[in-house]
This record gives C-alpha cells, sequence and structure tokens, in this order.
C-alpha cells in the first residue's frame, strides 16, 4: 500500500487547483489532526502534502476529483464537523443568507439554476467552529456556480415554499482568474524569492531571442538544389489530387499500367479480352484429341509396370487411373505418382491384397476404421481376424513406399491396435 501511495504521489504534478483549504483550530496544534479528517474522507493515499498558510490548513490532494468530494462534504476534526472550501476558486461563489433551515437545497438549486450552472453542492454554514456547538447549521449557506454571461443574480430572491413566502439575501464572490496566483507547498521565505527573482532577471538577458534567430541570413539554395528539394511536391492546394497523381506516377511502371492495359484490352475486344486463352485452349484440345485423355488438362505420368502375367495375376491398382468417369472405382489416384508396390510379399489372410488396398482406400475419410473393419471381415468370423488384419497392414506399410500412404496405414494400426486392446 504505501508502495503504490507513493508511486502516485511520483507521477502527480500538482497545481493550486488540487489544494483546499480547511480553517485551522486554535485547539488543535498539530497538523496531523488535519490530515487524518481528510483521509477518512478520501483515504490517505490521495493526500500529496499539507502545511500551514496563516488561518488555514491547506492540504494538496493528487486529483481533482476529490477537491469537490471534501469541499461538498467537509470534515469532521475532534468531534467537530468543519467546512472545506477552494484554494483556488473553480467559478464565482454565491453567498446565500437569512435562509430559513426547513428550506431544502432542491428548491435553492433550483432557483440558482435560472442564473447559472452550479458547480458544487450547497455547503451550510455552521453557527461556531472552536466549540461544542460545531454541528449547529445557522440561516447561511454558499455555492459555487457558474454564472451566465447574460444573465445577473439580483441582491434579493423570493419565493414560494409550502405556501410560505421566502426572502434570501444573495452576495455574489466574482472569481477573478487574472487575480489568481497559483502556488506549491515549497514556498520560500521573501529575501530568498526576491533573490531568485534577482537572479532570474540577471539571466533573462543571457537567454537567446528565437525570433532573432529565424531572422538571421542564412544562405539560399541554389535554383538546382530547390528543384531537388521540391520534387514530387505540387502547388496545388487539392492535396487528395495530389496524391492520386503521385500514386499513378510511381505505379506507371508496375501493377497499375498492366491493369490498364488490361482493362483498355476488354473495352477494345470484349469477347475475347486476352489473345493467349485461346491459343491456350486450342493446346488443351489437340493434347486430349491426341492422347485421348479422359479428362482434359490431366497428364498421365508414366511409371513402370510389371510383365503381362504378372499383372494379370497380380493387377495393381495404384497404377490405373480410372477413364469411366466414376471417381468411387478409383481406389487410390495419389499413389501411382510413386514405385511400384511389392504385393507378393503381402499374406492373403484375413483379406486378399485387393480387399486390403480398397479397406486402406475406404477408411480414408472415414471416423470409425473399425467399423469398416468388421464389414470387411464379415465372412471371417475367427477371434483373431482383427490381429491379422493389424499384421498384414503392418506388412503393406513395408513395402509401401508413399509417405501420405504409409501415415494412413499407420493410423489405420494404432486405431484397430487400440480399439482391438479394448474389446479383450
Amino acid at each position: 500500500m504505501d508502495d503504490q501511495c507513493s508511486d502516485m504521489m511520483k507521477s502527480v504534478e500538482i497545481t493550486a487547483e488540487h489544494a483546499v483549504l480547511i480553517p485551522s483550530l486554535s485547539s488543535v496544534k498539530n497538523v496531523m489532526a488535519y490530515v487524518e479528517a481528510v483521509a477518512v474522507v478520501i483515504g490517505s493515499c490521495h493526500i500529496h502534502s499539507v502545511y500551514e498558510d496563516g488561518d488555514n490548513i491547506k492540504i494538496y490532494l493528487n486529483d481533482k476529483r476529490f477537491v469537490d468530494i471534501l469541499v461538498n462534504n467537509g470534515v469532521s476534526i475532534l468531534g467537530r464537523q468543519m467546512n472545506v472550501d477552494y484554494a483556488v476558486p473553480r467559478a464565482d461563489k454565491v453567498i446565500l443568507s437569512n435562509v430559513d433551515p426547513i428550506v431544502p437545497d432542491a428548491v435553492l438549486m433550483k432557483l440558482l439554476s435560472y442564473y447559472g450552472m452550479p458547480v458544487s453542492a450547497i455547503i451550510h454554514e455552521k453557527i461556531a467552529t472552536n466549540s461544542e456547538y460545531s454541528h449547529i447549521e445557522c440561516g447561511k449557506r454558499k455555492v459555487y456556480m457558474k454564472i451566465f454571461a447574460d444573465k445577473k443574480i439580483p441582491n434579493k430572491i423570493n419565493f414560494t415554499f409550502q405556501d410560505v413566502c421566502y426572502r434570501i439575501d444573495v452576495i455574489v464572490d466574482q472569481y477573478d482568474r487574472n487575480a489568481v496566483q497559483e502556488s506549491t507547498p515549497a514556498e520560500q521565505n521573501e529575501e530568498e524569492m526576491n533573490d531568485d527573482l534577482l537572479e532570474v532577471g540577471s539571466n533573462q538577458s543571457l537567454k537567446p531571442n528565437l525570433n532573432d534567430l529565424m531572422n538571421l541570413n542564412t544562405k539560399q539554395p541554389t535554383p538546382n538544389q530547390a528543384a531537388y528539394r521540391n520534387r514530387g511536391k505540387s502547388l496545388s492546394d487539392d492535396s487528395a489530387s495530389t496524391a492520386v497523381r503521385k500514386i499513378k506516377r510511381r505505379a506507371r511502371g508496375g501493377w497499375f499500367a498492366s491493369r490498364l492495359t488490361r482493362v483498355k484490352r476488354m473495352k477494345s475486344n470484349p469477347v475475347n479480352p486476352n489473345p493467349s486463352v485461346r491459343g491456350k485452349r486450342l493446346v488443351v484440345e489437340k493434347m486430349v484429341t491426341a492422347k485421348k485423355v479422359g479428362r482434359p488438362g490431366i497428364k498421365r505420368r508414366k511409371v513402370g509396370r510389371p510383365s503381362i502375367s504378372t499383372q494379370e495375376i497380380n493387377p495393381d491398382p495404384y497404377d490405373v487411373v480410372s477413364i469411366s468417369g466414376d471417381e468411387n472405382n478409383t481406389l487410390d489416384q495419389g499413389s501411382t505418382a510413386g514405385d511400384p508396390i511389392d504385393i507378393q510379399s503381402i499374406t492373403q489372410y484375413p483379406l486378399p491384397v485387393e480387399e486390403l488396398q480398397k479397406f486402406v482406400f475406404k477408411t480414408r475419410f472415414h471416423r470409425e476404421p473399425m467399423q469398416v473393419a468388421t464389414e470387411f471381415l464379415a465372412d471371417n468370423k475367427e477371434p483373431g481376424a482383427i490381429p491379422a488384419l493389424i499384421s498384414q497392414l503392418q506388412e503393406y506399410l513395408n513395402v509401401c513406399k508413399e509417405q501420405a500412404l504409409k501415415l494412413r496405414i499407420r493410423r489405420l494400426v494404432s486405431v484397430l491396435s487400440t480399439a482391438n486392446g479394448n474389446a479383450e
């Protein structure tokens, strides 16, 4: 708490508007009584400094908001209620005399709002300060308000409250901003202030005048130097048009030029805006006609194939691209770019190699590989079918050379092993 308060005091620069005045009591000799009274209302962390200013105790706060709080609420010192006043008035002080205590503050605020804007609450004056009767209020109140320029508060105000006519006396203590001089807690005596004033007066002649420095004759640039410094600058006052011209000039050889050329070409030839597009289409059509590819634009990559007898016995579905247009019959076209797989080393139990490849492809985007395995092993009801399938997938993993397919097989082995362990 102490560190937080010290940090707040270091970061705040106080002025005279941060101070409040509390009337000093003859029976109270220690200023700590005033500090403790203020701390009860706003807390001790918000108190910056305190010192005696004649018949008043001036207390500086860290924030101006707490000044209004203290002025509106007052403080209690040794059981005596004391009024708090601004050290520097922020508006004109309006003193209301001969006010019946039965009249509420809201009625007075409504009357005064016609002449100006109150900036503080109505403060009730006490009948005494240095006695046990300091809590008793008298018929005198005050409020700070900013009076309108075209209004003037009369010396007497008549009004009716609860069918009773009242008359109050008004005294306006106008606030003169020019007469207010800020003061700080660290005030010095008159001799030290006079010495400082003499020292400041003797040093003022040594400070250079900025206007004289600006008027010194400096070396004027040559026309070429002035033109170089003013390059890119426009003498027109239209900053928006100047910015547009700069952007066009900088992008004249870049994206702006290419876009402008493309727009002009589209306007001149709207049917075929880009002549190269038609040429590319002709090339693709010729390739499709010559090679008779099922899908235009897709080129087949030549890979090594086994002999005819081996292909008839063990067909490789990863080396065949479906040209019928049915995507469901294509097993895994991504493996055609890899090397041929030696499927002869894979066992045929519990699934044939062709069924095993179909199983791997079907589980490509399936969330439950165990369900797909159960469908493929519907004819095989032996208890060791799942472990045998896992071993078969591991053999398939050893002969497979494509990384994407290997990752998929590893996922299947992991999922099936976990599911089989849970089932056991």
